[in-house]
């Protein structure tokens, strides 16, 4: 089973103005661009169940601060847009 909730990774993308982050869920789009259609899923087995997580699929994240603190607001970065750093 591959690894997703928990990974730290920088994040690359224009979208949000994010650097080092942890993910907590994933968000598998299904071929919907509507929300409310998505799979909303904690865990790794669900998201293996559901058939991994595609690029295009978004992830919510947590934020690293520099001083190393997990921030408690989330953000949905596209997976294509994050690089592992563990």
């Amino acid at each position: 089973m591959k690894r997703i909730i928990g990974r730290k990774a920088r994040y690359t993308g224009k979208e949000q103005n994010l650097n080092k982050v942890v993910i907590v869920a994933a968000m598998i789009a299904r071929g919907s661009n509507d929300p409310d259609e998505h799979l909303y899923l904690k865990t790794d087995k669900e998201i293996e169940k559901a058939g991994g997580v595609k690029p295009t699929d978004r992830v919510e994240v947590r934020p690293i601060h520099q001083d190393g603190r997990v921030s408690w607001i989330t953000c949905d970065p596209l997976y294509r847009d994050l690089r592992f750093i563990d």
